[in-house]
């Protein structure tokens, strides 16, 4: 487990000088206090720890840890023992919609600066905007792919791809929109037809458990395409310059920071979700690593190489994930892909 880096000595006027401005002036004295944070580690983690937690800790006095892959399974065995170890979650999005008001607590928040688009339960604060691109080697491809569909497009586009094990990775809606639907018209999913397009191209697709290895092997060449997050593909670039990002179809979700029922540290929680639900403290961490809002505001200002990986640049290009139906679904989902690949 992580600890951040606080200073409790620090005076609030220091702290709230530190603090995301249009977030400080509300924020609590919660010294003596304490959460824990569960994020999904990495690069994104790192720049969370400089936009949202240092910032939250310095100006209210609270001490923050941090832990890392959040799992609902977990949660649910440390809710059965009532014993739940963490205070902040960062899950997707379809997890919360599915399950707010049980797993989830609902909090009561200034939600005047959400996105109304995001905002689809009362337990969590959309964040961490992502899309799944189709990322690619431009030195193997001279004439580009111009689509995610392309993804599964064999023979204009051969060559090692890589894709995430699991349901939700961006996989499905890629493959409707191969076998010619209209990105208006992938929800409700028709899994049978995305799964037959997917079984005609599996042979030429390669499963890993994580995307590291994915983002690893499209930078050391290993893989000449990939179904990737943004952000992913965002460090593959920093890598390999030759790493380029289609955001054109790519499936858009975010994730959700909430409250597990049961936390130990509630007050604190909220006070955390309220500080993330403005947009001063989301743009704040999209300046430092390029994955969207789930805030109405002014865009952040980016340089070159991030705006190209940015999600909320291409925002006419994208198809914004159904997370409802995915909450429903992913079960089933998961079970006809294992099947699938199993074979």
């Amino acid at each position: 487990m992580m600890t951040t880096r606080f200073l409790q000595s620090a005076s609030l006027s220091l702290a709230l000088a530190l603090a995301t401005p249009a977030a400080a002036d509300a924020l609590p004295d919660l010294k003596g206090k304490s959460l824990v944070f569960a994020g999904f580690g990495g690069d994104l983690q790192k720049n969370q720890d400089l936009a949202w937690i240092q910032p939250f800790a310095a100006a209210t006095g609270a001490k923050i840890d941090q832990t890392d892959a959040p799992d609902l399974a977990k949660i649910q065995t440390q809710q059965e023992a009532k014993n739940v170890g963490v205070d902040v979650v960062e899950i997707e999005s379809s997890t919360v919609d599915a399950n707010c008001g049980t797993v989830f607590q609902q909090v009561a928040l200034d939600r005047s600066q959400l996105d109304a688009t995001y905002d689809t339960n009362k337990c969590g604060v959309p964040v961490v905007k992502f899309s799944f691109v189709l990322a690619y080697n431009a030195k193997k491809y001279p004439t580009p792919p111009t689509s995610v569909a392309d993804f599964f497009d064999i023979e204009k586009f051969p060559g090692t791809r890589a894709a995430r094990s699991g349901a939700n990775v961006g996989m499905v809606e890629a493959a409707l929109l191969a076998d010619g639907v209209k990105p208006s018209a992938i929800y409700p999913v028709d899994l049978d037809r995305a799964v037959k397009k997917i079984e005609a191209a599996k042979g030429s697709i390669i499963l890993k458990d994580t995307f590291a290895p994915i983002q690893d092997g499209l930078a050391n060449g290993e893989f000449d395409m990939a179904l990737l997050p943004n952000g992913r593909a965002f460090n593959a670039s920093k890598a390999n310059p030759d790493i380029k990002a289609v955001f054109v179809g790519a499936v858009t979700l975010y994730d959700n920071l909430a409250i597990p029922t049961g936390a130990k540290n509630a007050e604190a929680a909220k006070a955390f979700l309220q500080f993330a639900a403005t947009h001063a403290a989301q743009a704040d961490l999209a300046k430092r690593f390029p994955y969207g809002v789930g805030t109405k505001g002014a865009a952040p200002a980016l340089d070159g190489k991030s705006k190209g990986f940015y999600p909320d640049s291409f925002t006419d290009q994208l198809v914004v994930q159904d997370t409802k139906w995915w909450g429903s679904n992913e079960a089933a989902v998961a079970d006809r892909l294992n099947s699938v690949f199993a074979q």
